[in-house]
């Protein structure tokens, strides 16, 4: 199944990779998490019953770990989450 999901401030190009990286880690029936032409919106490939607000939530961890990083002048910051 698929599911779209856009979160303001999401940058596709900068973020996809550790989001999916999460995605996949953190939840089992999600398969595959896929950048689309869309400004801040990511489709996530997935089986069996969506868990759409925890991945939500996720990912709005993710950029906003991303964004602390900036305000600190690092490009990135790794999180024991």
């Amino acid at each position: 199944m698929l599911y779209e999901i856009t979160i303001p401030g999401l940058s596709v190009s900068a973020d996809l990779p550790s989001i999916r990286r999460r995605l996949r880690a953190d939840f089992p029936g999600v398969l595959e998490v896929v950048g689309t032409t869309t400004p801040a919106t990511l489709l996530i490939v997935y089986s069996g019953e969506d868990e759409i607000d925890a991945w939500i939530e996720a990912v709005d961890h993710s950029v906003a770990m991303r964004d602390l990083g900036r305000a600190r002048g690092t490009d990135s910051v790794s999180s024991a989450a």
